[in-house]
């Protein structure tokens, strides 16, 4: 059971990150305009913000999800 979830977990959660980096990448105005509208904010403390995201969010996902998943994996 433990298992089927953290692989569900992990397949929706790096879905989460890839759709988020490719709006990013993609779309950087757009996504800056928004966030700006409700958040007034460099241009550079914005990318800082969002790649810093990226690389945190990714941390945890092999964390939390991708090395328990494992471990499950190889001791069943």
């Amino acid at each position: 059971m433990w298992q089927s979830f953290l692989g569900w977990n992990l397949i929706i959660n790096f879905t989460n990150l890839i759709v988020w980096a490719f709006v990013v990448k993609k779309y950087p105005d757009f996504v800056y305009e928004k966030s700006n509208y409700w958040i007034p904010i460099k241009r550079e403390s914005f990318n800082l913000i969002h790649y810093g995201g990226m690389g945190i969010y990714k941390l945890f996902i092999y964390f939390f999800l991708l090395v328990p998943y494992l471990v499950l994996l190889i001791i069943n």
